[in-house]
């Protein structure tokens, strides 16, 4: 049975005891700060919904939806469950009530429940991603090549841009409380960009990018290396598992791989 939870407080031991178990916990809950944002105070949240399993009264799996009308996208913010029928219900529901949304799920690895069920549904998989967390002091020796962003470069930066994800170019620059952008320029343009979220406890560089004529001339180096001038609490990272010229990359600049903190992005159109 499925039920709209409007407060988790009766299901916090099922929550930790999902949590504390390496081949469920959620990749997305991983700080206090998550949890709250992605689960506990998702039922707050308009734009979210948050779903329960159970079997005979027992709870059996906890997920938080974000689910934009407008826009026919739903995201999993988290999802608890050691239940191979919890994951079947929610995909069969989300089938059915939200048919035609592109849908993304973000989960760990070693999920293999979730990833049979998506399986099933023949969803598309990214590659592996390998957590990479910024804990290390690296001199940085400043680029006057690198500068924030500033609007006259605009529409040099959407061109730029990554365009298969939901945070755009445009996106990003219209939420300036989640993002701050460096631009590379060269020979007076942009060849090059690092989206970093700013107010999280547990920071980001989204997105780094340098168009192909101006690489091999240090410009990602040199962005990624303002990063230690830039970040404000910590700072974590994604990149493909078998990337290892970029891991090393993020690894000379004062990043370390976090063990057991990967994650595996699935998209379906429901």
């Amino acid at each position: 049975m499925l039920k709209d939870l409007h407060t988790l407080s009766p299901y916090l031991d099922f929550i930790h005891a999902c949590s504390a178990d390496p081949d469920y916990r959620d990749p997305m809950l991983l700080t206090e700060q998550q949890l709250h944002r992605n689960l506990l105070d998702a039922p707050e949240n308009p734009n979210t919904r948050v779903l329960g399993t159970f079997e005979n009264d027992t709870v059996t799996g906890v997920f938080a939806l974000l689910v934009l009308e407008d826009e026919k996208y739903l995201e999993l913010l988290a999802g608890l469950s050691r239940s191979a029928a919890a994951y079947d219900e929610l995909l069969a529901h989300l089938k059915s009530a939200y048919p035609g949304y592109q849908a993304d799920f973000v989960y760990n690895p070693r999920n293999r429940l979730l990833q049979a069920a998506l399986e099933a549904l023949d969803a598309k998989f990214d590659p592996e991603q390998q957590k990479l967390v910024l804990r290390r002091t690296v001199p940085y020796v400043p680029d006057a090549r690198i500068v924030p962003y500033r609007p006259e470069y605009r529409a040099q930066y959407l061109a730029l841009h990554t365009g298969d994800r939901y945070w755009t170019g445009e996106k990003v620059l219209a939420a300036p409380e989640i993002f701050r952008v460096l631009l590379a320029i060269e020979d007076g343009e942009a060849a090059g960009y690092i989206d970093l979220t700013h107010n999280s406890a547990e920071n980001e560089p989204y997105d780094l990018f340098v168009r192909k004529e101006s690489r091999r001339r240090g410009l990602g180096r040199a962005l990624l290396s303002a990063v230690q001038e830039n970040r404000p609490n910590g700072m974590a990272l994604l990149v493909d598992i078998d990337n290892e010229a970029a891991i090393a990359l993020y690894e000379s600049q004062g990043f370390d791989r976090a063990e057991g903190e990967n994650n595996i992005t699935a998209h379906i159109c429901l």
